[in-house]
């Protein structure tokens, strides 16, 4: 038997885990520059509030109904993932981390320690819950695809006090029969769209298709997803992340930006970040994408007329593959003064590194210097120091540090767990 641990609306509950007077409230958390609503309470969406909804359409709304907004903070809620997962591990051995709030447990094995699979994750969901404050939902069955469908159920029917445990046909084929085709795990609009009109609009109507037609309207992965339905598990746990195939660093700016200067010490910060992110997979990049553009949707003040716009890109292929920020940092810039054009305010700077390969397995060219070891080692130092003194204490001169370019974060929260000066203090 598999598990999925889902914490409910994450976001909001990593706020309310250290604001108790936000229990009960509607609360909303912002995407990057707190342009739209990426994570709702229960109460805002009973407003309702929409998930993705701009900010600036909410402001009456907001104040008709008292919602407490939230900046995105990814440093509590990275941080409070951590905690929640370390404490599945201690319940489990082979946890896979699906998502920032999202774990699948392999239960095989564990009938002795836990004869009760109910009242384990019973067991669970409150030690998460005394432990970080963060409620969760649990969903058991014999595959992941059924675990997403039981803790659809366990996490909207109070009946089911946040676990639901399908372990026998009935109940499986009970919960399918009522679940839309259009919010299974791995079906999208279109081919959701496809089977509804062939009259196939429940999960029991689609696990109940021939083999054949299935394949041949929905390729392979339709295939495994009819048998997971099924009872038959095709998805394993991943309990290892595979190393990502390309790495993109692109929040967009504070506010909109004309001059070179100011885009360059934001691009050198990005690709900072990038190559941290590369680093700590261990890979090495062949390549490396600058990109660059206006506000597509700004009006001209006056007349509302469209703004002039502009876009562009530079792809650069390295000589030999790096993790080293100051190279990367030394194309980017020559990409970015090659696509950079006057006249115009951008809204966004970034960077995409491609071709990663792992570290340890670069090919040296022939006709070119092999890469200087000594730049990439002496990243890794920059990085160890950042990590223990706080992020970007050693950075790259063309950094700088503008907070013309950085991303609005007007209601942020403090970072209660990773920084000393911002631990609640009881009085």
């Amino acid at each position: 038997m598999l598990a999925l641990v889902d914490c409910n609306n994450f976001y909001v509950s990593c706020q309310r885990s250290f604001d108790p007077s936000l229990y009960g409230k509607a609360v909303v958390v912002l995407s990057n520059n707190d342009g739209c609503v990426i994570a709702r309470s229960n109460e805002a969406k009973a407003i309702p509030i929409k998930m993705g909804a701009p900010h600036f359409q909410l402001t009456e709304l907001i104040e008709q109904h008292q919602v407490r907004v939230f900046s995105s903070n990814y440093t509590l809620y990275g941080d409070m993932s951590a905690r929640v997962m370390a404490i599945l591990n201690r319940f489990v051995e082979e946890v896979e981390i699906y998502s920032i709030d999202e774990a699948f447990l392999n239960l095989d094995g564990y009938e002795r320690i836990y004869p009760d699979l109910q009242q384990f994750a019973h067991t669970l969901c409150a030690t998460v819950d005394q432990w970080t404050r963060i409620p969760v939902s649990i969903g058991i069955a014999p595959t992941k695809t059924l675990t997403k469908i039981a803790n659809y159920y366990a996490k909207r029917q109070v009946e089911h006090n946040g676990v639901l445990l399908l372990n026998t046909p009935e109940k499986i084929t009970a919960a399918l029969a009522d679940f839309d085709v259009a919010d299974l795990w791995g079906i999208g609009w279109r081919y959701a769209g496809m089977l509804k009109r062939n009259g196939i609009r429940t999960a029991a109507q689609f696990a109940a298709l021939p083999d054949d037609w299935i394949n041949a309207n929905l390729t392979v992965n339709g295939l495994r997803l009819a048998y997971e339905l099924r009872g038959m598990p095709c998805k394993l746990l991943e309990l290892e992340a595979a190393p990502k195939q390309t790495i993109c660093t692109a929040p967009s700016f504070g506010k909109l930006i004309p001059d070179l200067a100011t885009i360059t010490e934001a691009l050198t910060t990005h690709v900072s970040r990038a190559a941290e992110k590369l680093r700590k997979q261990d890979s090495a990049a062949c390549a490396l994408t600058i990109f660059l553009h206006t506000n597509r949707f700004r009006r001209t003040p006056g007349n509302g007329l469209p703004a002039k716009q502009y876009t562009n890109s530079r792809t650069a292929i390295l000589p030999h593959a790096t993790s080293s920020t100051p190279e990367l940092v030394r194309y980017a810039q020559a990409a970015l003064q090659a696509i950079y054009a006057f006249g115009y305010e951008y809204q966004k700077v970034g960077v995409i590194l491609s071709g990663l390969v792992p570290a340890g397995h670069r090919q040296q060219a022939l006709f070119t210097d092999a890469p200087d070891q000594r730049l990439s080692s002496l990243s890794k130092v920059v990085d160890k120091i950042n990590h223990r003194h706080g992020r970007d204490r050693v950075r790259l001169a063309s950094a700088g540090y503008s907070p013309e370019w950085h991303h609005k974060r007007q209601w942020i929260s403090p970072n209660y767990t990773t920084r000393w000066k911002e631990i609640l203090s009881v009085r």
